[in-house]
């Protein structure tokens, strides 16, 4: 399992059109892309905000480890439902289906540059400028609605624009929000 996140994860930063296409083949049910690709990654986010937060920052303590380790994941995980849904519910402006799994799938794999942002950070809790890869996930999103939910042209520049600032604002929005309450 960890090795095809691992591999699925690489295949979409390198080989994106190619990744999209293997994806779409493969049929996995909704269930077995939850299990079995974005709980575990969830659950490495977890890991590394808490290791991050306990002995990487200078004043590291538990309690402010389980504090980053559930911002990080609230973060991961609202941003994913709310972008999911909200490309469900414009799928009819772009000339779509309303199909909220294959939308989940789509927003799950999508962002994966961004979840592996949410690994590495923690490591680097100084290292702000690591957040630039996040614009890759523009990349991502455009071939995914090529290949994965195959997007009319016309419709293409649009979709690949609202989908990706879902992607990369949602979180970081719930990140800063929870950040600022919490701590």
């Amino acid at each position: 399992m960890w090795r095809d996140i691992f591999v699925t994860i690489t295949q979409l930063i390198v080989a994106s059109p190619k990744a999209w296409k293997e994806i779409n083949r493969e049929k996995r049910t909704h269930n077995e892309f939850l299990n079995r690709f974005l709980h575990p990654l969830f659950g490495i986010i977890a890991l590394t905000s808490f290791i991050g937060g306990l002995w990487i920052i200078s004043d590291g303590s538990v309690e402010s480890a389980l504090k980053k380790s559930i911002i990080s994941v609230v973060a991961v995980y609202g941003g994913y439902f709310i972008a999911s849904y909200a490309l469900n519910d414009l799928a009819p402006k772009f000339g779509l289906r309303k199909n909220l799994p294959m939308y989940q799938k789509f927003v799950g794999f999508a962002s994966g540059v961004i979840y592996l942002l949410y690994i590495i950070i923690p490591f680097f809790p100084g290292f702000i400028i690591l957040w630039l890869c996040a614009f890759y996930t523009i990349h991502l999103v455009y071939t995914g609605a090529q290949n994965f939910i195959t997007v009319k042209e016309d419709d293409l520049m649009n979709f690949t624009l609202l989908a990706s600032a879902l992607i990369i604002l949602a979180p970081a929005t719930i990140h800063q929000l929870f950040s600022i309450t919490i701590n």
